[in-house]
């Protein structure tokens, strides 16, 4: 992964001006065109991790501890989006339960199913959870309501906040440099109003997170048949 510097300098040494100390110091305070190159930077990984909520290097996972008598819980302030499909309780020693994964339900079926039996139970009614579901505000609670601390895992792809220290280190991949170098000459050349130069950057940029998403996200990890055998008479050999 690629410091901040390091890529403000790369932007400008592209467009043949004057590099940065790349201990840093300055670095907060410079303005102008350098100013500028810093700026882009950001907005070039910014399109990146908007164009694909599924990155790979985004990929974070999560553990929540679970409150007595809390159902219902936020998710971390940079997630950009859950995968449902890897929640999982862990065993509390305590209570000696079954680590297991935990399947999604919506939250109509929540309402319907689950909601009343912890309405009328109270706290009777609180258990292992063995269900999750997403609520109407972006959260996710479990059912049934929690009798003890215990933990979930979960996987999330998160959105990380913009680089600002020069040491900063960018989560785009440093084999993609070159991507992101694209992208902030697009931005670059349009905070210049240098438009023909910017839509030919733009371009080359465009093409840049095509190959990434070719090479990351395109790529099957295995493949399931989907083949109806036949019978095989072993006797006659006929299928």
């Amino acid at each position: 992964m690629a410091t901040y510097i390091t890529l403000v300098n790369q932007l400008l040494r592209r467009i043949n001006e004057t590099e940065l100390d790349a201990a840093g110091s300055g670095f907060g305070d410079v303005r102008n065109l350098q100013a500028l190159a810093k700026d882009s930077i950001n907005s070039s990984i910014r399109e990146i991790l908007q164009i694909s909520q599924e990155w790979p290097f985004t990929l974070t996972t999560n553990t929540q501890t679970l409150v007595v008598g809390t159902g219902v819980y936020d998710f971390p302030a940079d997630l950009s989006k859950v995968d449902w499909d890897t929640f999982y309780i862990k065993k509390n020693e305590t209570q000696q339960n079954e680590p297991r994964k935990l399947p999604v339900i919506t939250f109509a079926d929540y309402l319907r199913s689950f909601r009343p039996i912890e309405d009328i139970g109270g706290a009777t009614s609180r258990s292992v959870p063995l269900r999750i579901y997403q609520t109407q505000d972006s959260k996710f609670g479990v059912t049934p309501i929690p009798d003890a601390a215990y933990d979930i895992e979960y996987r999330y792809y998160s959105f990380p906040a913009d680089l600002t220290a020069f040491n900063d280190v960018s989560v785009i991949p440093q084999r993609f440099n070159t991507v992101v170098i694209d992208g902030a000459m697009m931005y670059l050349m349009r905070f210049r109003s240098n438009d023909q130069s910017g839509q030919i950057h733009e371009k080359k940029f465009m093409d840049g997170i095509d190959n990434m998403r070719r090479l990351l996200l395109d790529t099957p990890l295995y493949i399931t048949s989907t083949v109806t055998g036949r019978h095989f008479n072993s006797v006659t050999g006929a299928q």
